[in-house]
């Protein structure tokens, strides 16, 4: 592969610029390149595959193509925790709901018991 500037064969892969960037891309199997003789920034066909792209495990964060502050938000780890929190906040509230009468189960079996008309 040559640079498009300067036919130049020095190139290297460059980084994925943002989550519309990083998944565009990768649907249409491109990657950016960087020229290091001038430095231009281009788009082209990735023909070959990420050196250990295989072997390596790709986070959500990675897959999105995330730098700086969303990279630390959008983490696995953290969007796991999140819905791990949601869910159990959720049968918590269930939880005190029926412990306190809020909810009372004979009424919605009633309700669930008759016909739809």
């Amino acid at each position: 592969m040559k640079c498009p500037s300067c036919n130049s064969e020095a190139i290297r892969r460059s980084r994925r610029r943002g989550p519309q960037e990083g998944t565009a891309l990768r649907l249409k199997s491109e990657a950016p390149f960087r020229c290091r003789d001038c430095g231009l920034r281009f788009i082209a066909q990735s023909d070959a595959p990420d050196p250990g792209g295989a072997d390596r495990h790709v986070s959500f964060a990675d897959y999105l193509g995330l730098r700086g502050w969303p990279r630390r938000v959008f983490t696995d780890e953290m969007i796991l925790g999140s819905l791990l929190a949601a869910v159990s906040m959720g049968l918590t509230v269930a939880l005190f709901a029926l412990a306190y009468g809020w909810i009372d189960l004979e009424s919605l079996r009633a309700v669930a018991s008759t016909p739809i008309r």
